[in-house]
């Protein structure tokens, strides 16, 4: 069966698991934090890759979809934990430091540490939209089409979200709200 799927340029479900694992784990930390908790999101996308694969008619490319399914579930999993008081502590986001710049190397998983909290306290849409404007780097319209949202829809969820999370590192003496609306990667530690 694998051979005859093969000779028709379809991948199985073990080739499709094994090579866009690596995709959908960076796309999910991007989403949730980089040292964020995913693996039951991730089994979850994969479950619904495997149990709608039969139905892919390769309108898109593979790594598209997968990516929109991913966008699906993990926006399902935000709702469910909506607004929760999470608290995180440094140790949780902390990455091994080297001893040149342990500093630095703080201060950086600091910020990260505050963006992911701020960006926990958005709506889920608001969330998705910001997420992948400002950190994936995806334009209005790609993120329109990925979503299956009109561009003006994207454009205001990014702009109120922007907002929404300037608001709360404000809240926090952080930052001034208008300093991170011009540029949201300040805290992220991207300039």
């Amino acid at each position: 069966m694998a051979l005859i799927a093969k000779l028709f340029g379809k991948l199985t479900p073990d080739e499709v698991v094994e090579e866009l694992s690596p995709v959908v784990l960076a796309q999910l930390r991007r989403v949730f934090g980089p040292r964020a908790d995913v693996d039951d999101v991730f089994q979850a996308v994969f479950v619904e890759v495997l149990r709608s694969l039969p139905a892919f008619r390769g309108r898109s490319k593979l790594k598209t979809w997968v990516h929109r399914i991913t966008l699906n579930v993990a926006y399902q999993e935000m709702r469910l934990s909506y607004r929760e008081k999470a608290t995180t502590s440094i140790d949780d986001v902390a990455e091994p430091m080297s001893e040149d710049d342990v500093e630095e190397t703080l201060e950086q998983q600091q910020r990260l540490t505050i963006l992911y909290e701020g960006l926990a306290t958005l709506d889920p849409k608001k969330r998705m939209a910001v997420v992948l404007h400002d950190i994936e780097g995806m334009t209005l319209k790609e993120i329109s089409e990925h979503l299956g949202k009109p561009l003006q829809t994207v454009a205001s969820q990014v702009k109120s979200g922007r907002a929404e999370l300037a608001s709360y590192l404000h809240s926090i003496g952080l930052a001034k709200p208008e300093e991170v609306e011009r540029d949201p990667n300040r805290i992220g530690g991207r300039r």
